[in-house]
């Protein structure tokens, strides 16, 4: 019997895991994914926000928390997390008018903790010489920030399983039941889990879950699409000013990633459903009417464009609650954007009200550490083996260490080493790379899958 079962691995599930993987407890990660941050995470932007309108609710007050601790995280797991400033920039007269009240209403709201300044047209052109001609002024709020998305996620889960956190991928949970000692968790695959407690960090389906213990919660489905260009074109991210924010979206912004890719980003519009992840014309023209006026010249050669799905409540905030039927379950439901900047904060708040229903929290005396990730990119010099992946800088030993960390997809070990998603896409090397996936997992390549499932990469004879 475990003393915790999580059901989702997703930025919520995993972080709350890692903190878990802390104390004495047998703790087990169930996900219907292959590979873990596999649901809404794998579509994030990796950015740590500071503004969340509005500034009183509990989601905006726990990515301002989680902005503190995510630094901490990152610094423990050996993760890259790049700090920086947001501009908000005016390019027309009566939003210039408007920023010294933007910027008093933003000082009022975060503090000294996050600093916040106005910047002149003088300021602009000497620190952001990419920026357009067009920019009158704009607010500076610092406090921002890009995280290697894929190895943080990877990173909390090397972390938790090396301190005795146990993962079950591939199973999705279809049934649980709430007794008077503990929870029963039922998944696909006909095994029963009992527990002392049930978190629920499922995500997109934290709805059903939520159903099967006696609970009601009911998601808007937004997409927000993303465009991924070969080069950053500036310092700090940018966004354009807006005088009526909408609620459900900080609006997205001119943003870049820790491996120096462009990112703008992203939109919102509904979603078909839960599986809604295509990209049409109609998103990639709406991102380049939205941030292309923002800069001077050719923004480069866009890469991709990728699409996530979000689910928005109708209070459109976190809800982080004991089930009504018992104080054994804790249902984390609505946790998009920020989420991923709350994290932290989230999963001490689920560790917290689990402690406070009961659960014995008591420290371990010594943890396992994880081991960095080696990447060519960051150390050229004490980099092993050859180059497979020129565009990205990728060796084959990076490649064979993503396996034997655990990925068992080409997709896995793309997000886990940056393989096949440089500027030629994998056009020149994903033969390569599944090759030597394929030799490492000790299967034929025509056994090797893209994402799990049905996704073969190569037609059986």
């Amino acid at each position: 019997m475990y003393d915790v079962v999580i059901v989702g691995s997703g930025i919520v599930g995993l972080m709350t895991a890692y903190r878990l993987s802390r104390y004495k407890l047998r703790v087990l990660v169930v996900d219907s994914n292959p590979e873990p941050g596999w649901g809404v995470s794998k579509g994030h932007a990796a950015i740590v926000h500071v503004v969340q309108l509005p500034f009183s609710s509990l989601k905006s007050r726990m990515a301002r928390e989680g902005n503190r601790l995510l630094g901490e995280v990152a610094r423990e797991l050996g993760v890259r997390l790049e700090r920086t400033s947001t501009l908000v920039v005016a390019t027309k007269l009566h939003h210039l008018l408007a920023l010294p009240l933007v910027a008093l209403y933003l000082r009022l709201n975060l503090g000294k903790e996050f600093p916040v300044k106005l910047r002149g047209r003088g300021y602009l052109r000497r620190e952001e010489p990419g920026l357009t001609r067009k920019a009158l002024g704009a607010v500076e709020v610092y406090g921002y920030g890009c995280v290697d998305n894929f190895d943080l996620l990877y990173g909390l889960y090397e972390f938790a399983s090396a301190n005795g956190v146990e993962f079950r991928f591939g199973e999705r949970v279809v049934a649980a039941r709430v007794l008077e000692d503990r929870v029963e968790v039922e998944t696909d695959k006909g095994n029963v889990y009992e527990a002392g407690f049930l978190v629920n960090a499922a995500g997109l389906w934290a709805d059903e879950v939520a159903r099967f213990t006696g609970d009601e919660a009911s998601f808007e489905l937004g997409k927000g699409v993303l465009l991924v260009f070969d080069r950053r074109h500036t310092r700090r991210f940018v966004a354009p000013a807006y005088l009526k924010p909408d609620p459900k979206t900080k609006g997205g912004a001119v943003m870049f990633t820790v491996d120096g890719r462009g990112l703008w980003g992203p939109n919102l519009r509904p979603a078909r459903d839960k599986y809604d992840v295509c990209v049409d014309e109609e998103d990639v023209e709406m991102l380049y009417r939205k941030f292309a006026p923002l800069l001077e010249g050719d923004p480069g050669i866009p890469l991709k464009a990728y699409a996530g799905v979000r689910p928005i409540p109708p209070e459109n905030d976190f809800r982080i609650t004991y089930s009504k039927s018992s104080r054994r379950v804790v249902h984390a439901i609505g946790t998009e954007s920020p989420a991923f900047t709350a994290s932290p904060a989230i999963a001490d708040r689920i560790v917290s009200m689990l402690g406070d229903a009961g659960l014995r929290l008591e420290p371990k005396e010594k943890l396992a550490p994880r081991k960095p990730f080696p990447r060519a990119r960051d150390n050229p010099e004490k980099a092993r083996g050859r180059v497979v992946c020129t565009c990205s800088l990728v060796t084959e030993e990076e490649v064979r260490e993503a396996v034997r960390r655990g990925s068992r997809t080409l997709q896995g070990v793309m997000f886990r080493t940056g393989a096949c998603m440089g500027t030629c896409q994998g056009a020149r090397c994903i033969a390569e790379v599944a090759r030597i996936v394929a030799e490492e997992l000790g299967v034929g390549v025509e056994e090797l899958t893209l994402r799990g499932g049905g996704s073969w990469l190569v037609k059986k004879k």
